[in-house]
């Protein structure tokens, strides 16, 4: 069994949790997956199976896009509604207008600080281990792209705080805990993120994902790994090309593959390797035999 699962995940369950339950439904070890979700996030997680494990590179560049619920007038130690309430300030009223205009301003590429809970390491210590021990150390600002941030809630002011949620589409390596913080201080606000859902891991969604129950119940799909590669340009190649591919030869940049940084080959329909651009040849970045 090759290929990809798409798994819609509980709250609680940390994305290693789930490895690991797919690991014991199906009986393999060669289990990974191609994007951490905190374990207070529920939504997609991408499974890799098997060989298909060998293309976490390439599906962790996808974008993603997320459903988030955003608590105005507290703020946490650890950005979420797990942590410590370390900032307040009364909200009495929150305008429509201000807020969807602070939403749109937060657009392009942005800057962000890596919050200290997270599973970054430094020097070998993920950050979470060294904040949960009261230690905060310097963590290097990031680049990173929010495509789309548009309120989908009403703003509902009640007991002294303000609650909506929004949605987001953003480049890989987001924060979006980090995201609330950002909105909050545009607001003149302490804020913190109370629900978060990821709704897409690249072309794959929520409503084509499975819950481990399902799984457990054989109600599932494996996406074919030439499938899941479906956002590179991919080219069928007859036997003889097949022969030079599996032995990982380079291959020149004809006028078909048309400058492409990377290229996917199949043979048979079946994906057969990945190749990268060089100069005026292509070189064999991953080769399924």
């Amino acid at each position: 069994m090759n290929g990809i699962l798409l798994v819609n995940k509980e709250k609680g369950y940390t994305s290693q949790d789930v490895v690991s339950r797919i690991r014991r439904i199906f009986n393999i070890k060669k289990v990974g997956h191609a994007g951490t979700l905190d374990p207070l996030a529920t939504g997609v997680v991408v499974v890799l199976i098997n060989e298909a494990t060998k293309l976490s590179n390439y599906l962790l560049e996808e974008d993603k896009e997320y459903a988030c619920e955003i608590v105005i007038g507290k703020a946490t130690d650890t950005e979420d509604a797990t942590g410590k309430i370390v900032e307040e300030k009364e909200v009495e009223a929150l305008d429509n207008r201000k807020v969807d205009s602070i939403l749109k301003s937060i657009n392009g590429r942005i800057v962000q600080v890596p919050p200290m809970y997270s599973a970054i390491k430094i020097d070998g210590k993920k950050l979470y281990e060294l904040a949960r021990k009261g230690i905060t150390v310097e963590r290097e600002p990031r680049f990173v792209n929010i495509y789309s941030l548009d309120r989908a809630s009403d703003i509902v002011v009640k007991n002294n705080e303000a609650v909506f949620s929004f949605v987001t589409k953003v480049s890989k390596g987001t924060y979006i805990r980090t995201l609330c913080t950002e909105i909050g201080l545009r607001l003149e606000y302490p804020a913190y993120m109370n629900n978060l859902m990821r709704i897409s891991s690249g072309n794959f969604r929520i409503e084509d994902s499975y819950s481990l129950k399902d799984i457990e119940e054989g109600n599932y799909k494996i996406i074919p790994m030439l499938e899941a590669l479906n956002n590179y340009r991919q080219f069928e190649v007859d036997e003889e090309q097949a022969k030079k591919v599996k032995n990982g030869m380079p291959i020149f940049n004809k006028e078909i593959y048309n400058n492409e940084e990377l290229i996917v080959l199949s043979y048979n329909n079946e994906l057969l390797a990945i190749y990268k651009k060089s100069g005026i040849e292509y070189k064999a970045e991953r080769v399924w035999i």
